[in-house]
């Protein structure tokens, strides 16, 4: 590993200490850092944007679960709230899950 992935690994171990939620993902608790507006609003070609749906993001270190998240599979947060993961991709030291938040 370079120095640089040292630091930006080292930088989202402190970011989870800190400031890490915990969620349940295949029934096992695990910390989470979640971005709960990741996506721009951007319609196209100066459109309204009529588009409800909420949006999350959740960085869950790639050594807290088992295997690589699959699109369709569920995270919970505190509440009924269950965010269905729509992206998957990889970032070096977490797994990035782009999810569409249901109430």
């Amino acid at each position: 590993m370079n120095a640089a992935d040292t630091a930006l690994t080292s930088g989202f171990d402190d970011l989870i200490s800190f400031a890490g939620d915990t969620v349940t993902f295949r029934g096992v608790s695990v910390s989470a850092v979640i971005d709960w507006l990741p996506f721009a609003e951007k319609p196209e070609n100066n459109l309204p944007d009529f588009d409800d749906r909420a949006t999350s993001r959740f960085e869950i270190k790639r050594g807290a679960i088992a295997s690589q998240p699959l699109v369709g599979e569920i995270v919970t947060t505190d509440g009924p709230i269950y965010h269905r993961i729509q992206k998957v991709t990889f970032n070096g030291y977490a797994w990035v899950l782009d999810c569409e938040v249901t109430i």
